[in-house]
């Protein structure tokens, strides 16, 4: 119950039946209200129906004929809307959405559903997620993680909603250069400028499925890596490509700064010429010039400038010169928030093996012997001495063979819960896949489809595997790992945040409540700049929402990474924190009031009798019609036209705490 609003007391002995109920799992049963679309309901348990629609399922049903397992029926046409919403998309789909598929009755509708669902804008927004994750996306402000906040956010999702190629998605980050105003992969280096090892452990991990941290120090104790092994990667990206002070873009920034105005007399004509550095090194290919080949003559001279003739201390002297050292000082302090770094790579330099006291002895760092940038997975592959490393490590990378089966693992993964390779980052010869078939297949599909992701997630999504009911046979009851039946799964903090607005009527998400700030606390409690938006930025649904999350908001309460660490797969355990923020937390609280613009006062006002408002509800909050049996405790709750306000916000609330609101099932 909902304790910090009042409830009507001649309530009380029915809600407490009508949470219980709503609480059961797996026990809803076939009834539509009349009028209601005929709605092809799950097949019972033991149906042996198993289409193969694609060679997916011809590689999954002999596994299961292989393990003696028996697969579950086909899911509702409700659960599989729902199911594609969450998994494509990331939440739950509005009663409109939800009706116009059920009505649609097309063979097809499934498919067209997925089809649709990759084009909305909203696809970027989940996988995002899912990539902010693995490549440690950071919004709050370090300046280390790139000037303009956001930036990577914005790169990853315009990539995701272009789908850009896998295989070029990753060579432009592994390859970015340049100022992060201008190139947000930029920030995967900016991320960790001063410590290179994270770099190579997102590469090993992320993109080759290789847990090769342990190799820094020593050999592996648990598998094939070698020390050398992990510092033949480091050769690829120390020391050539390094983070430098953009001195001439520094001083443009200035422009946008808090500037008094004696200061910015003196800095006017800096800027100015700082603007022109600018615009003139963006024509000629950014920060790196030409930089396409690396023995061409435009990189040294690039790199000899660094900013031409601009110098910052020598503007800093003019200052304190004319205005005196205070001035100086705040103008010091001033650049400090207004610098941009850039990425930058130079054909020359030899990476050496960290030998002991490099770390507390910096005249000793690079003492070692020198390590060739060689390929692991290939060690046959080494990039040549004079050109771009980098461009070298993304060609090697993206044309390995494990390259293409890690992501499509990862991919199925996500759909799934499960990777074929299980954890998906460690692939090795003692960790085999469960289908070693499919995964062939799949990459092999991955690459003759170009690397295009969307054309991967159609068809997964379009198998019979992926249409099967999460209620088990007895046979198949124990199955973790053959996909006889779909894995239930909670909702990650993301999807709970997004279906929490969409269930209440909050159809565009937070945009509509107009600045940053009040979109925030609408869902989150927290207060203070550290934990709200950006300053001026937009937030329209949680993958808007700065990132870590604070401790003790939303987010971090429903396991939102800190993303210090790759993270393959979230945390879904539950805990009291997240019982007690669903009972009487703000977000469910505040949703659920009938205010202008929600769900229930859209109800109320229309003056719908019980029934109808419960139909509703069902179909927003828990995307099906309610049974038979959950309207007749609905004719009894929801009593008058309209019921009392107070009773159909309870009854939202009921539904919002359901396990069949937060688990996908």
């Amino acid at each position: 119950m909902r304790t910090n609003a009042p409830v009507n007391k001649r309530l009380l002995p029915l809600l407490a039946p009508v949470a219980a109920l709503l609480a059961a799992v797996g026990v809803w049963g076939t009834w539509s209200p009349e009028g209601a679309p005929a709605v092809v309901k799950a097949e019972g348990s033991g149906a042996p129906g198993f289409p193969i629609k694609n060679p997916i399922d011809r590689y999954v049903l002999e596994k299961l004929q292989e393990n003696k397992l028996e697969p579950s029926g086909v899911c509702s046409d409700e659960e599989f809307c729902r199911r594609a919403f969450l998994d494509i998309v990331g939440m739950i789909p509005t009663p409109f959405e939800l009706r116009n598929f059920l009505n649609d009755r097309s063979s097809l509708r499934r498919q067209r559903l997925v089809e649709n669902l990759l084009k909305d804008p909203r696809y970027g927004n989940k996988w995002a997620v899912v990539w902010g994750d693995l490549l440690r996306e950071h919004s709050n402000g370090r300046r280390q993680e790139g000037t303009v906040r956001g930036s990577f956010r914005d790169w990853i999702k315009d990539a995701l909603n272009d789908n850009v190629p896998y295989n070029k998605f990753v060579t432009d980050l592994i390859c970015a250069n340049g100022r992060a105003e201008d190139n947000g992969a930029v920030n995967f280096f900016l991320r960790d400028e001063n410590d290179r090892v994270e770099t190579v452990n997102m590469v090993s991990n992320v993109f080759m499925g290789s847990r090769m941290a342990c190799a820094q120090c020593h050999d592996h104790p648990f598998d094939k890596w070698e020390q050398k092994d992990f510092h033949s990667l480091m050769a690829f990206l120390n020391p050539r490509t390094s983070v430098q002070l953009d001195q001439a873009a520094s001083l443009a920034n200035l422009k946008n700064a808090r500037v008094p105005a004696d200061i910015m007399a003196i800095l006017k004509p800096y800027i100015e010429k700082a603007e022109k550095e600018v615009e003139a090194e963006d024509d000629n290919g950014g920060a790196m010039g030409a930089m396409g080949n690396m023995n061409g003559g435009g990189m040294g001279k690039n790199m000899a400038r660094k900013g031409g003739g601009l110098n910052l201390r020598q503007v800093e002297q003019e200052v304190e010169k004319k205005l005196g050292r205070e001035k100086a000082e705040r103008l010091r302090q001033i650049f400090q928030g207004s610098q941009i770094r850039k990425v930058v790579e130079r054909p020359i330099g030899d990476y050496r093996m960290p030998t002991e006291g490099d770390s507390a002895d910096k005249r000793a760092k690079n003492s070692g012997e020198i390590v060739e940038p060689v390929f692991p997975w290939d060690p046959e592959l080494k990039a040549a001495p004079r050109a771009s490393r980098r461009e070298a490590l993304a060609k090697f990378v993206t044309e390995s063979r494990r390259f293409a089966e890690v992501q499509v693992n990862r991919v199925w993964q996500q759909i799934f819960g499960r990777g074929i390779v299980d954890p998906v980052d460690d692939f090795r010869e003692k960790n085999p896949p469960t289908h070693p078939e499919l995964l062939k297949f799949l990459a092999d599909e991955f690459v003759r489809a170009k690397f295009d992701n969307k054309a991967l997630i159609k068809l997964i999504l379009t198998s019979s595997t992926y249409e099967r009911s999460s209620v088990p046979t007895a046979s198949n009851k124990e199955d973790t790992q053959y996909y006889s039946h779909y894995r239930i799964r909670r909702m990650t903090a993301e999807q709970i945040f997004d279906s929490i607005l969409v269930a209440t009527g909050r159809t565009d998400g937070l945009a509509e409540l107009g600045k940053p700030r009040q979109a925030v606390q609408a869902m989150d409690a927290g207060g203070g700049r550290k934990g709200g938006a950006p300053k001026g930025a937009k937030v329209d649904w949680a993958v808007d929402l700065p990132t870590p999350a604070r401790n003790g908001t939303f987010m971090n309460l429903f396991n939102q990474p800190d993303r210090e660490q790759i993270v393959t797969e979230r945390d879904r355990s539950g805990s009291i924190s997240q019982a007690l923020e669903l009972l009487n937390g703000q977000a469910i609280n505040g949703a659920v009031q009938a205010k202008p613009g929600t769900l229930s006062r859209e109800l109320l006002d229309a003056k719908k009798d019980g029934i109808a408002i419960a139909t509703e509800l069902y179909l927003s909050t828990l995307s099906r019609y309610p049974t038979k049996q959950e309207l007749d405790v609905a004719k009894i709750v929801l009593r008058g036209a309209p019921p009392e306000e107070q009773t159909v916000e309870d009854f939202h609330w009921a539904l919002l705490n359901t396990r069949e609101f937060m688990f996908v099932k």
